[in-house]
């Protein structure tokens, strides 16, 4: 929880698409940082390389990045906004929000699940099921956890983890309940099979007869 990387923003004095354009092609990306030092918003550049790596992972909303301003400020961010090109992936533009020391932030934390190919209810033919893939929380910047790791290893079948189960960071305030479910493993749902013979039958006589009704209506 105490790992960040460290970018040097450069100063961006002129905006507009053309030169946003412009300043891509050259390997630098658009971006803005915002929070209670900034009412007013700093614009800045970044280079590509050093950004991609955070912007690429799967957990850049939880990444802390120590800055490092134009005028040589050294700040705290979370990455707030992504833009990406649909088509060919690359970072277009990014907001940064300025953290600061004993205010808690929002934050979305994946829930990363462990142990599939070792869980006992899989084996013995129960059926995974995930039901929160993410958990929003109140936390103090230094206590944003990269994700919430849940080792279903041991996981029997009709077996569950629910929130109050996984350990959260101290200062974190969720707003899902104790008991609700984030994992289980449930019994394999088992179809039933349609009776063969006389009942298929039966079922193909009464749908013939309901379509000619229908046709019989619609003459009338």
């Amino acid at each position: 929880m105490d790992k960040s990387t460290r970018i040097k923003l450069e100063t961006r004095e002129i905006t507009g698409k053309q030169h946003c354009k412009k300043v891509r092609k050259e390997g630098k990306i658009p971006g803005v940082l915002y929070g209670p030092g900034y009412p007013g918003s700093l614009p800045f550049y970044v280079t590509a390389q050093s950004i991609a790596p955070i912007a690429r992972s799967g957990r850049w909303e939880t990444a802390r990045i120590d800055i490092e301003t134009p005028g040589g400020k050294k700040e705290l961010c979370l990455m707030r906004d992504l833009q990406k090109d649909p088509l060919t992936g690359n970072i277009l533009h990014l907001d940064l929000l300025q953290l600061k020391k004993g205010h808690k932030v929002s934050v979305n934390v994946p829930v990363e699940i462990t142990g599939r190919e070792k869980c006992v209810g899989i084996k013995h033919g129960g059926v995974f099921e995930q039901l929160i893939h993410e958990v929003e929380m109140e936390v103090l910047p230094r206590e944003i956890p990269d994700s919430i790791v849940i080792d279903i290893s041991s996981l029997a079948v009709e077996g569950t983890v629910r929130i109050a189960d996984v350990d959260l960071p101290e200062s974190a305030v969720i707003t899902f309940a104790p008991e609700e479910v984030i994992v289980a493993i449930a019994h394999a749902r088992v179809e039933a099979e349609a009776p063969v013979g006389e009942g298929e039958e039966g079922t193909t006589e009464v749908e013939v007869v309901a379509k000619g009704k229908a046709k019989g209506e619609e003459e009338e």
